[in-house]
């Protein structure tokens, strides 16, 4: 029975597809969002992430920039931390220290608000709260200072998520009952 994997966008998760038959033409929609999935390279045919050029840029400008290549070098350091940020009972703490190392690894710094906003989370202060105090920064397009390498292409609330990489959904879907 082939299994297929689909990314959606808006979730940022991976989910499974099974089939009774090989079927390289149905995309189905997510099963969260209902938003139309992306086909992906299966987890268990990667051999080295990123073996061939073509592999590398896969038509993405971002992996073309060397930013990018030294953000996704930093990620890689620290993966078991980025991992475990997942988790529902993560100190969201550590994620501003995460946060901080990515930032320093791509020679980035933070504007002055959200500086500020990660050193009261450091301090202990409640993040939901903060969160609602520095709403309107955090869904800014740059969270970085004016220069930096970002061009504003991605806000501060979803930078972290983007450099984690996608969640997989542990549930199987069956494929013949997804939408074409």
């Amino acid at each position: 029975m082939p299994l297929y994997e689909f990314y959606c966008a808006p979730c940022h998760r991976i989910f499974t597809f099974r089939s009774a038959r090989v079927d390289t033409s149905t995309v189905p929609l997510c099963p969260k969002c209902g938003y139309r999935l992306k086909r992906e390279v299966s987890a268990f045919a990667h051999i080295v992430r990123g073996a061939s050029k073509a592999a590398e840029s896969d038509g993405n400008p971002e992996a073309e920039e060397p930013m990018a290549g030294r953000m996704e070098q930093a990620a890689a350091r620290l993966g078991e931390r980025l991992q475990a940020l997942e988790d529902d009972n993560a100190d969201p703490r550590d994620a501003v220290r995460v946060m901080r190392e990515l930032a320093d690894a791509g020679g980035l710094r933070f504007n002055t608000e959200v500086r500020e906003a990660m050193a009261r989370i450091e301090a202990g202060e409640d993040p939901e709260r903060i969160d609602e105090q520095f709403s309107e920064v955090f869904d800014t397009d740059n969270p970085f200072e004016a220069g930096d390498a970002q061009d504003g292409r991605t806000s501060a609330r979803n930078w972290l998520r983007r450099l984690r990489g996608p969640t997989r959904d542990p549930q199987w879907h069956d494929l013949t009952h997804s939408v074409d």
